[in-house]
């Protein structure tokens, strides 16, 4: 199985760089509430240069962003189908990143369009954070060694693990769209004097911090099972994520409205982008896509019948 080669996997993971940046920079826009900045699209206010106004600013830096990740991940794709399609394993999480492109540039239109309904806007957060996953899965499947085996208990808990960060992501998305952030007041780990809410948007806070502490426990085990097992080393970011996200998160309930509030919700944003970007990487970098057996000594190893090469270092 070819293995990619340094110029492509820097643009994999420049790519996925890219696409975590832009989750905060949408992060930015809903916190600061310039999600109406430019109220037309795909101009902003009649005009291809915003206004000096801030949130005019604020909005189209988010889709001034946009426009440089769509051309990186194109650029990725497009090089994954001329020089790896023998390589499903990295094609496929390539074009399905290019092709989620245009699925958020209509959704950020109908946002626009309909000025902000909760719900759509919680269903952007949500394709951009599969964006970012898909693109961080790319990038670990381009640095990824063939030949590399990874202990199968290992690759079933890394993806039980990711199960469980999307679920957190989704019940967070849904925490925002209902306006439930300030359901438990300034309290943690109680929520309104006890340890269960007492209205449904308390519950559907407790529900997401139910959520998070299990995914710290799943990420603490994917760390040390893979230290156990011979793991990869990249096993260790979804823990530092997680345990930042966590930190990020009750620092926030605990934070008075203002400005360093308003940082810290930022932050959150971005914090959700880099726990699934991390755990879609270590699945991808984990789960075995493609068995290649050994070939005897002096035998050129061969995939469906052709010849497979490691391409050299350049």
């Amino acid at each position: 199985m070819t293995r990619a080669s340094l110029r492509f996997r820097l643009l994999a993971l420049g790519a996925a760089l890219a696409a975590l940046a832009l989750v905060a920079v949408g992060g930015l826009v809903r916190v600061t509430g310039s999600g109406l900045g430019c109220p037309d699209w795909p101009l902003c206010h009649g005009g291809v240069v915003p206004t000096g106004r801030e949130a005019p600013a604020i909005e189209y830096s988010h889709r001034a962003a946009a426009t440089v990740v769509a051309l990186l991940v194109a650029a990725t794709a497009a090089w994954a189908w001329r020089r790896y399609r023998a390589r499903p394993d990295l094609v496929v999480p390539a074009l399905a990143a290019a092709l989620l492109v245009p699925v958020q540039a209509v959704l950020g239109a109908v946002v626009v369009r309909l000025e902000l309904p909760a719900w759509i806007v919680a269903v952007h957060f949500l394709v951009g954070t599969v964006f970012c996953s898909v693109a961080a899965a790319t990038a670990a499947r381009a640095w990824w060694r063939p030949g590399r085996r990874v202990a199968p208990p290992v690759a079933r808990l890394a993806v039980g693990t990711a199960g469980a960060a999307a679920v957190l992501v989704a019940l967070g998305a849904a925490v925002v769209a209902a306006n439930a952030e300030g359901a438990c007041g300034r309290e943690w780990p109680a929520c309104d004097g006890g340890l269960a809410g007492g209205s449904a948007l308390a519950d559907l806070q407790v529900a997401h911090r139910t959520v998070a502490y299990a995914v710290a426990v799943l990420a603490v085990a994917v760390a040390w099972l893979a230290r156990r097992r011979g793991g990869p080393r990249l096993a260790w970011a979804p823990l530092g994520a997680v345990a930042a996200q966590v930190g990020i998160g009750v620092a926030m309930v605990l934070t008075p409205e203002g400005g360093a509030r308003r940082t810290l919700e930022v932050l959150h944003v971005a914090g959700a982008g880099a726990v699934a970007a991390a755990l879609a990487a270590l699945v991808a970098a984990t789960v075995e896509f493609a068995r290649v057996p050994a070939p005897p000594p002096g035998e050129t190893p061969r995939v469906h019948g052709r010849a497979v090469t490691v391409e050299p270092e350049p």
